[in-house]
This record gives structure tokens, sequence and C-alpha cells, in this order.
């Protein structure tokens, strides 16, 4: 479901899941102000943690050890908290998001950062400033020097793979939650400064206006938050091209293992040169990128050379080293000076080697060996000078520059080269400092969270020092300032002209407290008995505000004016920059729009803390996704039993209504047997000298003796002459024809006399034993001669006799079912299994679409328990970065219960009151999810979610899933969910009256409706054209007078829903028709009136009227009651004006597609209601569109089985068609022959098709004389030019469509406009490719095989057909001659096709989900 708004307003696709929350005390303790990081207080339920470790520091540097969010010493504040002096209170935000980690280095590699900052101040002038975009600051740019290697085991930090990913995990796509990119860390950060920036604007600016206009102030303000904007651009077009190279990974992939192929040839190359020569023509000749063989050739021409060794490879190698070539040309060098060149130059050669032969965007170059060569040599020349024990101190300076220009040069795109970089390096180093080096890299035991940095590194002693004394946990204390101190760092500051000044004077210490002092009097802002200073940590992923107090160490005076704040800093933080605030006019000194920066000493760096929170995002989602799949799991096991439920239901109902049927049929068989005549007849059980039955009157079932006098009458009738005599016997009015034909023979003496027959007078008897049969009530006979040439039917009268005891009519309907019942067990076991296995396919449709919803929404979305249950709290889990709030600086949910909405909630009172509450970040930074935490009252049946940037929804954004909320169901509800009344108005309703869609679209969204529990019916006119053979218990309850005349009202059940049928004693609907009359506007008016008056009369409440079209418009208009309205519009090309009439009066509109809503929004009926508006896509019947149950089809077949199916189909349709049985590919179109479906591309692609050797085969009609004309000389023109590969029928003929679905292997739907279309959905069910052109539902339900990857991804669908645009014939050949051009030689791809297009789901379940939201929304409005 879509709205047509810009895409700030909303995402594409329907939300209908969500999570819920608590209000959440901001943390703080009385008498301190703390601001409480987001890890030490949100600890989330998987126990999620993450962690850096700092490595041993180098010469004159101490590292810090500790985990992110670890606890403050005793006495302290949380060490990733905000401490302000005075206890005053203090606001926090936490961002919606950080800054995402490049590619971690290696293991034994060091990120080439800082861990300070430069503080940087504004001179004692500037205005008070609004906020502004600052221009970002790396770590690195602002580092004050470099850090050092560290080894393997002192950094724990994750390694990662090229890709920004962590080695060990899957890899996911762009929309993953954890997916780690600069391009998207630096969108998120634009956009959270963006804000900051507007937000500080707007702020100053209403400061402003109580002093006056500052024209320059404001004009900076704009031209920075100008800036700020262009930034937020440019990080969101890079994201979107990463995402579209993201396509390209197939081909990188396939450039790689090429790649390496010529890797390992070039070694064979070296070994064998004859040999290696005809492997190489064998690779060449394999590559798909000509460029590259190109290259290659050229290079292996060149010359035929040893491998070069790697720089880490030739330290390694056992042995002595090669002997340093003469520097004959190279001017003498100091031994540190040619180290320092030797050794970079190595590192970049061997950089480069490296990345160009993993490289992704291209092929590695031929680089000549020789100049590699010559850089090994120098690594040895290299080893060979430093081996003379050069003083480590005049060496450092040169390592830290070759370990920044290694990871420069190769981290960021191969890992291999920057571990063969930093191998380089430690082994220098180890050469540099001697044997006790090797003790100082072993691994070194994990430092505790809180612990002191080590000591500064020392001279190596030769004796072992003894055991240090034990180290109290936690880091030192900031020693406190003297007032001497204080007052020479207030004078510095004031001298160099500097506003503030921070204690320690080097800058701040993480995990640590730091004091920022700041000059008032020599700043912009104007007096005030209230300074704020706001921090943002890290890039301003959280924000703090912390009162400031006068510095009682420094009192006022001599135009000074020193506050001073306290702040702890976390010991995750890379990078502080803070504002100083009025928090009366809100004035604000942003340091001239470039913010404060306070330098920071011994911090991490911005990898390092990046490379551990990806880990810690990793861990965190392995554990949400392990959570939530056991959930689904959990789901899916209900599903299957609602499965088994179902088809055991299923049994159960075919049972009933087979037993039902064939019971009817006993019945209706007795009725016509037993009627009233067949006694009526003369019958007797003998006719003396004719007939008699031996025994007695014959009696059901039993064997009676039937004895014939062939000589009886005047004259000697009967059979005097014949030679044989046979009886033909039926009963109960020869009802079944004749049954028995039997001979008789003469008797004897002896059997006459045992029957008691006298033989005097010339009586010829003649007998048999016949069988009476069970049902009988009486016996109809005569007889003939063997050749049934002469005859005695008593004077064309018949015999007859009555059965002795024979069954009642009950009786004989009950053997009668029985008998019936046996005959058909065995096919009616087969018809019932399928039914029973239909119904379970249908819960599991059901299902899977409800996962598939699911999944999407749990994305940035989801509670624990991730079903809640009524009573119990529940944590709402959602990730702002994924939507609308990405990068807003404050999250908060707003929850209400039962889709009341608040005004109900608020009405409702007691624990259905609205909840409001502040989401917290899971983990630092602020990336990723928020919590909250909600208490579920017990009378909650749902929870309804939405969240916002502000604790109020009136302003900001707002992020409420398009007007429709999140849902999450509660379980265990004290209140049972209350059911909708919905009432259908409609002039179509299929089966029974059905023109266009409209009718299926009223049917099938009625019964997938009432499917998911609620009450629906719907009322349409009575026409005399409907056949009401489908109409089930069709009755007639009464009247009603309306309009003048009398209203009859009719009730039955259409396809199992209520339906109310209006018939106006006017005749109105009595004309032979549903449309085509000149006042049908007036006919359909008439019924839209009676129809509320129906609705009125019946004094029930009703929650919905779901009107459609222009036909019921006038139902949005009338009096309602206190029902709402939803309007669907399914074609705006008819009666504008009652649309826009019904746009303006309902409380939800919708249309039948996402496009079809898109391209009708500037429509003048519309475009003033686009918030109502919504496009669902519509479904099909799959009950009715089934290849697997079909009975048009001469073999049931699915996904599984499609190739055998659709050729059994297509033998059928030719066959039907007259049409050639050969291997080509048969391209069908069924359609109404108006303008609107295309049909000047129609025929063209009729001709295109047979002109590609194909077969066409169109159904349909031309309600246009003149069109139809047309068709029927393009049929005859096809005819004479392929008579056995082309057919045009013109009728209605259902059977023929359903086989033509399954026989064509095209499908082509080439409309101008459509605005669902139904047949494209259809054809693939039948696994029939759709060739269509690109408007309307077209573009939402097929997907171009070459052109709509992304899109498809996007929707969650794979690739399903061709598609083209324009109106032209070369746009319909471009689709069609790719469709034929893979059915001709891409059999395998044309195979995928096919089964992927009959597994995608156009059923109504999902649009019945989409339905019932907006009958909810309209609810609330």
């Amino acid at each position: 479901m879509q709205q047509p708004r810009p895409p700030s307003a909303t995402r594409p696709g329907m939300r209908s899941i969500g999570g819920t929350s608590l209000p959440m005390p901001i943390p703080g303790q009385p008498g301190t102000v703390t601001a409480q990081r987001a890890l030490a207080n949100n600890q989330h339920p998987f126990g999620v943690s993450s962690g850096i470790r700092r490595g041993a520091g180098w010469s004159g540097r101490t590292a810090a050890s500790g985990r992110i969010g670890a606890q403050a010493p005793a006495g302290t504040s949380s060490a990733s908290g905000a401490k302000g002096v005075g206890g005053a209170p203090v606001a926090k935000t936490s961002a919606a998001s950080a800054a995402l980690p490049t590619v971690a280095p290696p293991a034994g590699a060091s990120s080439s950062s800082s861990s300070s900052s430069i503080s940087s101040s504004s001179s004692g002038g500037g205005g008070a400033a609004t906020a502004t975009a600052t221009k970002p600051v790396s770590a690195r740019d602002a580092s004050g020097g470099n850090s050092p290697p560290a080894s393997p085991a002192d950094v724990a930090i994750p390694v990662t793979a090229g890709n920004g990913q962590v080695p060990g995990t899957t890899a996911r796509g762009p929309s993953s939650p954890v997916s780690f990119d600069k391009a998207m860390a630096a969108k998120i950060n634009a956009a959270r400064e963006l804000a900051r920036r507007l937000a500080e604007e707007k702020q100053a600016a209403k400061a402003a206006l109580d002093k006056g206009p500052d024209a320059e102030s404001k004009r900076a303000a704009e031209l920075a938050s100008a800036e700020a904007a262009a930034q937020a651009a440019k990080a969101d077009a890079l994201v979107r091209a990463l995402r579209r190279a993201e396509t390209n990974r197939d081909t990188l992939q396939r450039l790689r293992v090429e790649n390496e192929a010529l890797r390992e040839l070039l070694l064979e190359v070296a070994v064998d040169k004859e040999a290696a020569r005809a492997r190489m023509e064998q690779v060449i000749s394999s590559l798909s990128d000509q460029g590259l063989a190109e290259r290659t050739k050229a290079a292996v021409s060149g010359g035929l050379v040893p491998p070069p060794m790697s720089a880490a490879e030739v330290l390694s190698r056992p042995g002595t080293l090669p002997q340093p070539r003469p520097v004959d040309a190279v001017p003498a060098k100091s031994p540190d000076t040619s180290a320092a060149a030797s050794v970079e130059a190595q590192l970049v050669a061997a950089s480069a080697h490296v990345a160009e032969t993993i490289s992704p965007s291209k092929a590695p170059a031929a680089e000549p060996a020789p100049k590699v060569a010559e850089d090994v040599q120098l690594v040895a020349e290299m080893r060979s000078v430093l081996q003379q024990k050069a003083p480590l101190e005049t060496s450092e300076d040169t390592i830290k520059q070759v370990v920044k220009k290694a990871e420069q040069s190769g981290s960021a795109a191969a890992p291999e080269a920057s571990a063969a970089a930093t191998a380089v390096v430690e082994e220098l180093h180890l050469v540099l400092e001697g044997p006790q080096a090797v003790q100082a890299a072993a691994p070194a035991p994990p430092v505790a969270a809180g612990a002191p940095p080590p000591a500064a590194m020392a001279p190596p002693a030769v004796e072992v020092a003894p055991p240090a004394p034990a180290v109290p946990e936690g880091p030192p204390p900031v020693p406190e300032p003297t007032l001497a101190q204080l007052q020479a760092l207030a004078y510095k500051a004031i001298t160099s002209n500097q506003l503030t000044f921070t204690w320690p004077e080097g800058g701040g210490l993480v995990g640590r407290p730091v004091r920022i002092y700041y000059n008032r009097t020599r700043g912009p802002l104007p007096p005030s008995k209230r300074l704020q200073l706001k921090a943002g940590f890290n890039k301003w992923e959280e924000i703090v505000e912390v009162n400031m107090e006068l510095a009682r160490e420094l009192p006022p005076g001599g135009g000074n004016e020193w506050w001073v704040v306290s702040l702890e800093l976390p010991s995750d933080l890379f990078r502080l920059d803070y504002v100083i605030m009025d928090g009366v006019s809100g004035s604000v000194d942003n340091n001239g729009y470039r913010d404060y920066q306070l330098r920071l000493v011994d911090a991490p760096t911005e990898d390092e803390v990046m490379a551990a929170r990806a880990e810690a995002y990793r861990r965190f989602d392995e554990e949400r996704r392990k959570l939530i799949e056991e959930e689904e799991k959990r789901s899916w096991r209900l599903v299957e039993s609602k499965a088994l439920d179902a088809a055991a239901a299923a049994r159960v109902e075919f049972r009933r209504r087979r037993d039902s049927e064939l019971l009817e049929a006993a019945r209706q068989v007795v009725a016509d047997r037993r009627k009233a005549d067949i006694t009526a007849v003369p019958a007797a059980d003998k006719v003396p000298g004719v007939y008699v039955w031996c025994g007695g009157p014959p009696r059901p079932g039993q064997r009676c003796f039937l004895a014939y006098n062939k000589v009886h009458g005047n004259a000697g009738g009967g059979l005097m002459h014949a030679n044989s005599v046979r009886v033909h016997l039926g009963y109960d009015g020869w009802w079944n024809k004749i049954t028995q034909t039997t001979d008789l023979g003469p008797l004897t003496q002896e059997q006459l006399s045992a029957h008691s027959l006298s033989s005097s007078g010339g009586l010829q008897w003649y007998g048999a034993w016949i069988d009476v049969p069970y049902s009988a009530a009486v016996l109809n006979f005569v007889f003939s001669d063997r050749d049934q040439r002469n005859w005695d039917n008593n004077g064309q009268r018949d015999y007859h006799t009555v059965v002795s005891g024979a069954h009642s009519g009950d009786e004989l309907v009950e053997m009668l079912h029985g008998a019936m019942k046996r005959d058909s067990a065995d096919s009616d076991k087969e018809v019932e299994d399928r039914a029973a296995l239909r119904a379970v396919r249908k819960v599991e449709a059901k299902g899977l679409t409800m996962r598939k919803r699911r999944e999407v929404v749990h994305e940035f979305l989801y509670t624990v328990p991730v079903s809640p249950r009524a009573g119990q709290a529940v944590d709402v889990y959602y990730r702002p970065d994924a939507t609308m709030l990405r990068g807003r600086p404050e999250i908060w949910l707003r929850a209400t219960w039962n889709r009341m909405g608040p005004a109900a909630c608020n009405a409702a009172g007691g624990a259905l009151r609205p909840v409001m509450a502040r989401l917290e970040p899971c983990l630092p930074g602020g990336l990723g999810f928020f919590k909250a935490r909600v208490q579920v009252p017990p009378e909650a049946g749902g929870m309804d979610l939405s969240f916002s940037d502000a604790d109020s929804t009136s302003g900001g954004f707002v992020d409420d899933n398009g007007g429709l909320d999140y849902h999450i169901p509660v379980e265990g509800s004290a209140t049972p969910r209350r059911s909708l009344n919905i009432v259908h108005v409609a002039v179509e309703m299929a089966p029974i009256a059905k023109v266009g869609g409209m009718g299926d679209v009223v049917t099938a969204l009625g019964r997938a409706v009432q499917e998911q529990g609620h009450d629906l019916s719907v009322i349409v006119p009575k026409y005399d054209c409907i056949n009401y053979k489908l109409v089930d218990s069709l009755v007639q309850e009464n009247g009603f007078n309306w309009g003048g005349t009398f209203v009859r009202v009719w009730r039955g059940f259409v396809e199992g829903l209520p339906t109310i049928f209006l018939e106006p004693e006017n005749g109105m609907f009595w004309v032979g028709c549903i449309y085509g009359r000149n006042n049908d506007a007036q006919r359909f008016g008439f019924f839209c009136g009676a129809a509320l008056q129906y609705l009125k009369n019946t004094g029930r409440q009703y929650d919905i009227l779901h009107c459609h079209d222009w036909q019921s418009a006038p139902i949005a208009w009338g009096d309602l009651g206190a029902a709402k309205t939803v309007f669907t519009i399914h074609n705006l090309s008819y009666g504008a004006d009652l649309i826009g009439r019904a746009m303006q009066a309902c409380n939800v509109a919708t249309t039948v597609s996402p496009t079809y809503a898109r391209e009708i929004a500037g429509h003048p009926s519309v475009a003033s209601h686009l918030d109502k508006l919504y496009g669902v896509l519509n479904g099909i019947d799959q009950d009715i569109w089934d290849p697997s149950e079909d009975p048009c089809l001469p073999m049931h077949y699915s996904a599984e089985n499609v190739a055998a199916g659709k050729e059994a189909a297509r033998r059928l349709l030719r066959q039907r068609l007259n049409l050639a049985q050969s291997d080509v590919p048969v391209v069908g179109c069924v359609t109404r022959l108006v303008a609107q479906k295309g049909i000047h591309l129609i025929k063209h692609a009729a001709w295109r098709t047979l002109e590609r050797g194909g077969q066409f085969v169109l159904l349909g009609s031309a309600p246009d004389g003149r069109v139809q004309g047309e068709f029927n000389a393009l049929r005859d023109q096809l005819a004479r030019a392929y008579p056995d590969r082309a057919a045009l029928v013109f009728t209605y003929d259902e059977p023929l469509s359903h086989l033509i679905y399954a026989g064509s292997d095209m499908f082509l739907v080439p409309s101008m406009f459509e605005p669902c279309g139904l047949t494209q959905m259809i054809a693939m069910r039948y696994g029939t490719i759709p060739v269509v052109r690109k408007t309307g539902g077209l573009v939402d339900t097929v997907f171009d095989v070459d052109h709509d990857e992304d899109r498809a991804r996007v929707q969650g669908m794979e690739t399903n057909g061709f598609s083209f645009e324009g109106t032209d014939f070369a746009g319909m050949d471009y689709a069609l001659n790719r469709a034929l051009s893979c059915w001709y030689s891409d059999k395998s791809l044309w195979h995928s096709l096919r089964r992927r297009a009959m597994m995608q789901d156009w059923s109504w379940n999902s649009p019945a989900l989409d339905y019932l939201e907006l009958y909810y929304k309209a609810l609330k409005s």
C-alpha cells in the first residue's frame, strides 16, 4: 500500500507490525549532574557488550585501557557520563546515529589516527551565533601525533574484510540493520548535524527578536545551514551511488577469481617458461575482460621473470639476506634518513602489489617485476643499516610515518597489504630495540576496565625488576588545580584572546573528569544568570546540556567573568565538540560557527571505536535475529497446527457437502421413480391364460418364476406362431428402461404340475426365473420372439405387476444414497484429499504473507518478547536510521491500544491511556536500535505505535506509518477483539453480475476480509439478468418505500458472502443489462439512496461503508449515521465529477495499485485530497485461478511440474485452435478490444510473433463495430499468411481463456493505461511470462528481467517478465524480442522464470490486511 506522497512523508510499502515502550526517567542522581550514556543505562536483554583494549604504548606515551561504558572509579560519576559542578539539572539528547567505521586495521596493525583533538576557540568578537554546519574534522586530521602499531594480543578489535564486514559473519544486503559503511555513516552524521544546526538557528533567531535584527548574523546562520544541507545531500548521493555499485558484486567476484588465476600463472611463468606459455594462452582465452587479457599478454611478452617477493616474505626467509645493491648515483644519506626512505618505498610497493592483485574495481596491471625486486633489495639494505643499532628515539617518527603510509595505501582496499606492512615494521622494531623487545612484544594480559594506564616506557633494564606494588582499580584521579595555576591559565587565555581554557591544561583525559572554563564577558553572550554548555560526544552522536556555574576561584572583575563546568569523559570518546548557550535568551556562542573542540589526551581513535562498535552491532544483530527466528518458528508451528485443523475441517466439510449432494440426488431419483401414476395402471400378479407369477406376487430382491402362455386371446393371439419367447422387464414405469431380457423355455409336464398350470385347451406355457429388482415397486414387462419381430405388449398397454412388500420412498432414498456413496467412494477420496491440501496451502499462504510483512517491519521495529502478553511489560526496539527519523537528536514513542486512537484511549482512561516514552540507544554511538519499556494494560489486545523526535506529535518529524500506526498483536487480553461490521455497496459482484474488475474486487476482497473474522455483507441491485443459480438460500424478506416506489428486499449468499438485493418495483433494474441505458446515473443514484435507507431501517450500527467508483459514490456524502466511508477508485476515466465529490466527503480513499495512485495524483478530482488516497494492489482469486485444480486443463500442475503441465495444455490448445504441433513459442492475449488495451500494439505484436517463428492466440471482442471489423480483417490476413500459426477468437469462452493462460509461453498486455490489471497476474499464476507496457498496476506486478532487479529486491520480489515504455512499435518490439530470444536461446533462464512467476503470491491475503488497516484509520478520522 502506498500513498502518492513525497518520499519524506511516507515510506513505500505497507507497515503492519510495530513495537511499544514505557516512560523512562532521564538518568541522574540527586546532587550531581550526570549525563549517562546509552550503553551504561540501556542493557540489552541479549547481554551485548563491546570493548576496546589499548595496547602497550610507545615511548613518551601512555595508553588507556577499559571497556566502553565502564563504570567510573568509586567516588566519581559514571566514566561514560557528564558531571555538572553545582548539581544543576542536565538535559541529554542521544542522536539517532553515529559515523560508521571504515575498514578496521588487521590484527597487528594500528590506525594512524591520533586520540586527541585540537581545542579551538574564537576571538573575543563574534555575534550570538545560530547553529551552523561545520565541515567534519576526522580524528586523523585533528590529531597531534600518530599512534603506533600494537601487537595482535594488545588490541581487541575485530579484523574486518575489505568490504567492512566482520569475518565469520554472513554478508547481508544494503538494508541490513548493521551494515557498516563509511558512506552511510557520513549520511547519518550529515542528517544529525543539519538537524542540530537548524534547531540552534531557530533558537538563536528567537533570541534575536528580543535585541533587534542582525542582518550579518542572520546571513551567516543561513549560509551555515545551507552548507549543512548541502553536506547532507552529498552524503545521500554517495550512499545511492554505492548502492548502485552493490549490484555489480557478481562481476567483481568474477574479476577477483580471474585475477587470482593470473597470479598463479605468473608463478608458473617463473618456474617453467615454455610450459607457462601454453597455460597463459588457456587462461587469457577464459578472461571476460578484453582489456585485462591484452594487458596480461603485454606483461608476459615483456619477459619472464621470477615472481616478486613481498617485504614480509623477504624478512621472514631463513638464512642470510641478499646483499644490498651498490648505490652509485644516490648521494650519501645518514642511516636514519636512508632507512626511512627505503622502508617507506618498500611499504608502498608491497601495498600496491597486494592491492592491485585483489582490487575489485579493475584488473591488475602488469607491473614490472624488476621494480619490486629492487624494492626487496632496498628492504634488505634497510635491515642491514638498521642492524647497526640505531637509537630507537631517532627512528620512532620514521616508523610512525611508515605505518601511516601503509594504512593509507593498503588497508582500505587490501587487508593483506596492511598486514605485510605491519610485519615489516614490527620486525624493524625488534631489530632496533634488541632482545628486550621480544618480551615487550609478547601478548599482554587483558587490562581490566577502569585500570590505570601503564607508565611511560623506560629503557630496558639488564636485571629483572622486582614486582610492582598493587595499583588501585580505575584511572588515577585528576589533581585539583591550585589558585595560582588557574590564575595563570586564565591570564594566558586572556592575553592570547581565547575565551576558554581547560583543566588539566593539556586537554581532557578519557575516562576522567575535565573542567572547562569560559569567559562570558569577552564573548558574544549577553549578561546572564544561567549559562549552559552543550557538549557533543563523538561528532555529536550524543548531546549533553550541562548547567555552568560562576568560577569561585576566579571572581568577576577586570572585564572578565569566568564560568566553569565539569564533565566526565567517556572511555570511548574520540572527539568532543561543544557550544555555550544562554539559558535565558537562547543565544549561542558556537565559536563563529565552528564550534569549540576539546583536545583529548590518550583517547582511542575513531576507527578503533567504530571497530569495537561493529563487533557489538554484529553480536546484537545476531542475537536479535536469533530471537526473531525462534519466535517465527513458534509462529510457524501455530500456522502448521492451523493448517492441519483446516485440512480436517475441509475434509469434514467436503464429506458433509458431498453427502448432502448424494442424498439430494437420491431423493430426486426416488421422486422421479415413484410418481403417483405408476401405481394407477392396471396391475396383477396373474392374468388367467396369459401369464402368472408362480408362487405368488413377486417380492423385492427375490427370484420369482414367471410363466407365459404364448397362445392366448381370441383368434389365437399372443405369440402363437413364434418358435421362441423372450420377456423384457423394467420397473417403476420403465424408469430405468429395460433392465432385464430373459428367454423363456417351454415347460415340461412335470414343471406344469409343479406350478399348478394346465395345458388343456391348447395352452403352450413358457417360463423362466426372474430376478426382481430390490428397489422396484411395480414391474413392467412385455413379450417377444427371440428375433423381436413379433411382440405381445398387451395391446400397447404393457403388463404390470405390483411388487409385494416394496420399499417405501424414504427407504428407497436411503438405499440409493448408500449405493451412490459406495459407487463414488474412490473418486470422492481423491477429491477430498485435494480439498484438504488446498486448505493447507491457503493457511500456509496466509502465514507466509504475515511472516513477510513481519520481516519487513522487524528490520526497524520489534519487541521483546516478540509476542507481548497483556498485563506484562514489553521492551520496544526501534531503529530510527532506517526510517524518516534518521539523524534526529531525540526519539520518542507513543503507544495507544486496541486501535482506538489517542482520543478514544484518553476517554477510556485508566490503564488504556496513551503512553509517551523516550527511547534510549541500545549500543554506544546512537546507531541501530533504540529501546524503551512499556507496560501493557490487561485490557489491551493490540499495541498501536508511532514515533517522533519530540515528546509531542503536534510538530516535528513523525513516523506513524503514513497515518496508519504500527500494530503489534497482544496475547492474553482480558477484552475480546471487536470485529468490524463492514458493508460494500456496489453495482457489480462476481460471478453473478460482473462486467469489469470491480465485481472481482467486491467479492474477493469481501471474502478475504471475512476470513479475518469480520462481519461483511454486500448490497447490490436485483438485476433481472443475474444468474440466480449462483445465489444460495435466496429468500425475500420485506420491503420499504423509497423514491416514490416500493423496494423489495431479498437476502442470499454469493460465494459465502451475505448479499442483500434491492429490487424497486419501478423497474429500474428490469432492463436486461447492468450498463448501457441512457439513465445509468439516475438508476444508480436511486440505488444508493435506497441502500442508505435500508441500512437505516435495520437499526444496526455499521462501522464501514465501502463504496466503489462513480456508480456508488453518492454513498460517501449520504446520511451515514456514525459509520465511516471508504471510497475506491477503479477507473478515473468515467464519472470524474462524482468521484471528486466522493473524494471530498469520504474518510479514506483507495485506488487499485500504487502506481495508478501516483498517475492520477494530479487529476483535479483527486489532487486536493491526496492525504486520503492510498494505492492498494488488487489480488486474484486463487481458488478460481489455480492450475493445480483447474477443471479446464488436461493436466493439473504446480511449480514443481510446470513444464509437463504447460506442455499438455499447449497441445490441447493447438488441437482446439487447429495450430501446428511445433516446438515454437506461443504468445497469448485475452482482452477486450478497446483503445485502452493498446489494440494497435496487439496487431503489431501478432505480426512480430509470427515473423519470429512463433504462434499467436487472441481471445476477445470489440464493442465498437469498426474495431471489430479491423480485427476480422486481421484474422483473415493472418490465416492466409500463416494458416496454422495464428488463431483469433472473437467470443466469450471461459474454458478457452483458462487454456490460453496455461498453454501460452508469453502473455501480452500492452495497455495504454491500466489501473491494476488482473490478466498479467493470472498468467503468472499459470507459469506464463508477461510482456507488458509500464503503466499502472502493470508496473507494480511485472519486474523486467533486465532492468528491474533493484526495484524487485526493494519490494521483496524477483524479476518475472519483460516490459517496455512508450506507445510505439519500437517499444513493443524491444520487450517482445527479448522475451522470444530468451525462449529460443536461454531455456534455463526461461524455466526459472516460469517457476518463480508461479511461486509469487498474487492473492488477496496481503491486500486484505492493507484494507483492514485503512478501515481502522477511517474509524479514527
